[in-house]
């Protein structure tokens, strides 16, 4: 296994005589206030790349659309890093972004940042034209996971346009709007991309749509519309709804893990400052045009537990007094209908088998109605559960034909 991890500006990997990478690991548009985690290493078959997600230049501001998330830190890293494959296979179905993927990254750039579906999720909206997107193509998701929408072509300009500025979930790299010689790249075929001379398949970004990789051309696993071999979120708050009229219009750090992003609403300015501590302890205060300011406070970012309900992946996990999780769910199968939140308990580890009432150790978020997007999630609060109880939730989905369920465990030590 090769690692690499350095405060260079950037590095190239020849990883293979078909596959290079270079990648960002830091910028000066950022400044001396806050410095970011990413580093990447490779095995036969992969290159993992690991980062916090966030990247090194002003986020946000340009968004006209804006659904009040704002960009914290995630996890992206160890089992949950972000893995392309080294020797990328061309598949028989390719996906299409107008009619797929429309969950999660549909590549990753250099620095670190996943991209998305120009579309969003809801299957037909182009984010950029809904002024979604911040001025350099991105937003942040229900997670405060920031990523790009968009080509990332400022990355252009440091890397050069010989080199990619992204790489697609399924392995092929992703360059600009030109060839590395500048000309202008000729028989794209729908999804973006087309073969160089040696015969080796690459996509380009374009100024219109789908603007970057118009989907996947080579082989990739897919669970509940997404690529398995991305790096999954996690929230630290419940998600919000959009804010009519609001317009970001400023963002700044004024120190290290200290943000302030000012947006308006009739042309009066109202703020929402965010910070976090060593511990992972979140704070936001939003102060109103008149000055006035509410705070939020979320204690430690959950562990994740991860599971798909068709594939019976629930987990089992251990906790401790204060401490919290996550169970995100998805299903395959059951892709329209009901999903239904089960919590059972039980004394001394034994096997959960009486339904309860939450019992304060279920606060949920996330969609639980009608599951079209395939999504849902549950935050487990040990400081609210019972030490010395076991729980199970048990997640059931089904539409009109078909139906999944599954359980995860978590037992609340004394």
């Amino acid at each position: 296994m090769k690692f690499a991890q350095s405060k260079a500006a950037w590095y190239r990997l020849a990883a293979g005589s078909a596959f290079a990478v270079v990648l960002l690991l830091a910028l000066p548009q950022r400044g001396a206030a806050h410095t970011s985690f990413f580093r990447w290493h490779t095995d036969e078959d992969f290159l993992y790349i690991e980062s916090d997600g966030m990247p090194t230049h002003k986020m946000m501001v340009g968004i006209t659309a804006w659904q009040q998330q704002v960009p914290l830190p995630q996890d992206y890293s160890g089992d949950n890093s972000f893995r392309i494959p080294r020797h990328p296979v061309l598949a028989d179905k390719p996906l299409n972004v107008k009619s797929a993927l429309f969950s999660g990254a549909i590549a990753i750039a250099v620095n670190g940042i996943p991209i998305f579906n120009p579309i969003k999720n809801d299957g037909k909206t182009d984010t950029y034209i809904a002024g979604e997107l911040d001025d350099f193509g991105g937003h942040c998701g229900r997670s405060d996971d920031y990523h790009y929408h968009l080509a990332p072509l400022f990355l252009v300009d440091t890397i050069g346009r010989e080199n990619p500025i992204a790489y697609g979930m399924d392995g092929f790299p992703i360059y600009g709007l030109t060839e590395a010689d500048g000309s202008a790249p000729v028989g794209l075929d729908e999804l973006n991309g087309h073969k160089d001379a040696k015969g080796n398949y690459h996509y380009h970004s374009t100024k219109g749509f789908p603007y970057l990789n118009g989907g996947l051309r080579g082989r990739v696993k897919l669970v509940k519309d997404a690529a398995v071999s991305q790096g999954l979120t996690t929230a630290i708050r419940p998600w919000l709804q959009a804010l009519k009229g609001a317009k970001i219009v400023g963002f700044t750090w004024p120190s290290p893990n200290h943000y302030s992003l000012e947006y308006t609403i009739d042309n009066k300015s109202s703020f929402v400052n965010f910070w976090w501590d060593e511990k992972k302890n979140y704070t936001f205060e939003f102060v109103d045009p008149a000055g006035n300011k509410r705070t939020e406070t979320y204690k430690g970012r959950p562990t994740r537990i991860s599971a798909y309900v068709e594939a019976d992946h629930g987990g089992n996990l251990i906790m401790k007094p204060g401490q919290s999780a996550l169970y995100a769910w998805g299903s395959t199968s059951a892709t329209k209908g009901e999903t239904n939140v089960q919590i059972y308990k039980s004394t001394n580890n034994a096997a959960p088998e009486n339904p309860v009432a939450t019992d304060a150790c279920g606060a949920r978020s996330g969609p639980f109605k009608a599951i079209s997007g395939r999504t849902g999630s549950a935050h487990l609060t040990a400081s609210a559960c019972q030490a010395g109880y076991t729980y199970r939730y048990t997640y059931t989905a089904s539409n009109a034909t078909q139906g999944a369920s599954d359980d995860v465990f978590v037992t609340v030590a004394n």
